[in-house]
């Protein structure tokens, strides 16, 4: 049975069980208007993210078209795993632009997108087109933008989900290097974003290479997305096939230091039938599996984009917080006070810092859990030195009280009040505009606003007022000045009291 037969099939079952449900065009409707309200809520945490200059530590700002998007499905993996049959085995067709074969075929990125006609787009016409999500792609430069596209294909499947093809991470450090640009972080620009992580393994080649290494770490606090597939399983036989499982989850588990078991699922993703016959249940019950997970990705798609939003928030927090925290322990005057020396003793004690952030800065409701990588964090401390200079952490951001207060009005209140907004299914729930209840949320109740917009009327009155008489003192000032130099304008000075007594003196 065909991949896209089991699609169709599955959301044909679906489709009859919400014979009850809510019609298509309200769906739509209500899916607009909670999404307003995502973007209002991540619109709030934008000018935290600009003060602490969040980017060059972490990722880039997300766009509306990010947080529009339909739910991605990141394929990562070594080359020759097989990642582009295993796409185009679900998507039920090949994609435009896919070559297969035994070595390292692609060398790009490429976005599997639905499409009516099959066409190719290529990188730097794909981040400026506002339908697609990847304007912020361009931080990577032309370098990465020449090796990115998007691949148009008419697929059932891709009308839900799209996917992101990659190229196959090398194993030897020349290859790596010539790489022109920093493959780790766009694949982590991309896993944020995603919906789904899949990681590509061969059951004949497990080795993991240096580079993949580096790719896994990377996704450290994206466990939740991360999911394994072992690849051309039936090649091998069943007791090497329990060795070969049992080694990759002792791998995987260990590069993302993690106690939880990331799920894996076994198959031979290709158009060739299966060469041992009593693996045909298991790998027909794991693709069931998988497929009833992309599937149900839309549905979870906007619960997902909350979670990170919430990751984000709490990322921002703590950020903002080591920065005051490394700001307050400058010595006041930078080089006459061996500021230098002070700077790269910070750098270097980075653990001791994030103790005394964690215990001085409870207050704003951060945990040790919240804080991230401690060796990324100390590279991008040493490259603002490299640029800005040893003293540089004296003129980092202090904290913004409003706008930390302000995000936990949003994690406090917003947020969980956006949640309870997610689309519903049925059409006995109710659905109230959210984007009303939002707006209190972050600036107040609506029975207070009047009297805050009262007073705002009046302050911007007061100052009015005081800057017309300022002017017309000034304005007065000037005339007289003209007509007193144009000899106009006399000034009878014999006539003050001041200068009689003085004459009287001098007398």
């Amino acid at each position: 049975v065909s991949t896209a037969f089991v699609w169709r099939l599955h959301r044909f079952i679906m489709s009859f069980s919400d014979s009850k449900r809510l019609s298509e065009k309200e769906r739509q409707k209500r899916k607009r208007t909670v999404l307003k309200g995502l973007q209002q809520s991540y619109a709030a945490l934008q000018p935290l993210e600009k003060h602490t200059n969040f980017r060059s530590f972490f990722t880039a700002p997300m766009t509306d078209q990010e947080l529009a998007a339909k739910p991605h499905i990141l394929v990562v993996g070594q080359y020759s795993t097989g990642k582009t049959t295993f796409i185009n085995q679900l998507v039920g067709a090949d994609y435009e632009g896919c070559h297969i074969g035994p070595e390292p075929t692609s060398d790009r990125f490429i976005a599997v997108c639905h499409g009516d006609e099959r066409r190719l787009v290529h990188g730097n016409n794909a981040s400026v087109n506002p339908g697609l999500p990847y304007q912020g792609l361009t931080t990577f430069g032309q370098n990465f933008l020449s090796k990115f596209s998007a691949a148009y294909t008419p697929s059932d499947v891709l009308r839900d989900v799209t996917f992101v093809d990659t190229p196959g991470v090398l194993s030897g450090e020349k290859q790596r290097r010539m790489r022109s640009y920093d493959f780790a972080k766009v694949t982590r620009w991309f896993a944020e974003r995603a919906d789904l992580i899949l990681l590509l393994f061969d059951a004949h080649k497990l080795d993991i290479s240096d580079e993949f290494k580096e790719v896994i770490s990377g996704l450290k606090g994206l466990d939740n997305k991360v999911r394994c597939v072992l690849n051309k399983a039936d090649q091998i036989d069943a007791e090497r096939l329990v060795r070969v499982y049992g080694a990759l989850m002792f791998n995987i588990g260990k590069i993302l230091q993690t106690p939880e078991v990331v799920r894996v699922f076994i198959g031979s993703f290709w158009d060739k039938p299966v060469q041992h016959d009593f693996y045909r249940q298991i790998f027909s019950s794991d693709q069931q599996l998988l497929l009833k997970e992309i599937g149900e990705l839309p549905r979870g798609s906007f619960s997902l984009k909350l979670d990170e939003l919430v990751r984000r928030t709490r990322l921002v927090k703590v950020h903002s917080c080591i920065l005051d925290k490394l700001q307050r322990s400058m010595p006041r005057f930078g080089i006459l006070a061996n500021g230098a020396l002070v700077q790269v003793n910070l750098i270097s004690n980075l653990e001791a810092v994030f103790k005394d952030v964690a215990r001085e800065y409870a207050k704003y409701g951060i945990s040790e859990g919240d804080f991230p990588e401690i060796e990324n964090y100390r590279r991008h401390l040493r490259e603002l030195t490299l640029r800005h200079g040893p003293t540089c952490f004296s003129k980092l951001a202090n904290i913004n009280e409003r706008e930390m207060l302000r995000l936990q009005r949003l994690l406090d209140d917003v947020i969980p009040l956006l949640s309870r907004y997610e689309v519903p299914q049925n059409i006995n729930e109710n659905f109230e505009d959210p984007i009303k209840a939002l707006d209190e949320a972050l600036h107040g109740r609506a029975k207070n606003r009047g009297l805050m917009q009262a007073g705002a009327v009046l302050g911007t009155l007061t100052r009015g007022l005081m800057w017309a008489v300022i002017v017309a003192s000034a304005g007065g000032a000037a005339y007289a000045a003209v007509r007193y130099s144009q000899g106009k304008l006399k000034l009878d000075l014999e006539s003050l009291p001041y200068f009689n007594k003085l004459a009287a003196k001098e007398k």
